[in-house]
């Protein structure tokens, strides 16, 4: 059980760090894109900034689901590197359907995964609000001249 907990935490440590250059990276290249201005807001500008964080986390999440994946197939606890993917990314997303189950001696590790990947999925959640509070922030805000109309009392 020492060993499991060891390659858990290792793999665990894995994806954290992966996970931080990750989203380190997506923020970085949304604040270059926010400083510089957009004078021609084409055709849903927004939606594609917002597509391509959700995509980019999605990526990250898959290649982290990958590392699991490499060290289940390269250690021969799954047969091939399909089935080692296949169990690792509903381990992952906590789908856990138990048609795929690691050996018994290293079935703590499936758990373990479930656990990370819900960590990984909040911080990706608290990435894309972020995002999307700044992406659609311009949308969101009323011009100055009307934001205090209707507010005093008696007013309509």
């Amino acid at each position: 059980m020492i060993t499991q907990l060891a390659v858990a935490f290792g793999l665990t440590c894995a994806t954290v760090v992966i996970h931080a250059l990750g989203t380190l990276e997506a923020i970085a290249h949304l604040a270059r894109k926010w400083k510089t201005p957009d004078g021609s807001q084409g055709f849903l500008v927004s939606e594609r900034r917002v597509v391509r964080v959700v995509s980019f986390l999605l990526f990250l999440h898959l290649v982290e689901a990958g590392a699991w994946a490499g060290l289940y197939w390269s250690a021969g606890l799954l047969p091939d590197l399909e089935t080692a993917v296949y169990f690792s990314i509903t381990s992952y997303t906590t789908v856990g359907y138990g048609d795929v189950v690691l050996p018994a001696s290293w079935r703590l590790l499936g758990p373990i995964e479930a656990a990370v990947g819900i960590l990984m999925f909040g911080w990706s959640t608290g990435i894309m609000v972020t995002a999307l509070t700044k992406i659609y922030s311009s949308r969101l805000q009323l011009p100055a001249d009307h934001s205090t109309q209707g507010n005093e009392p008696g007013g309509v």
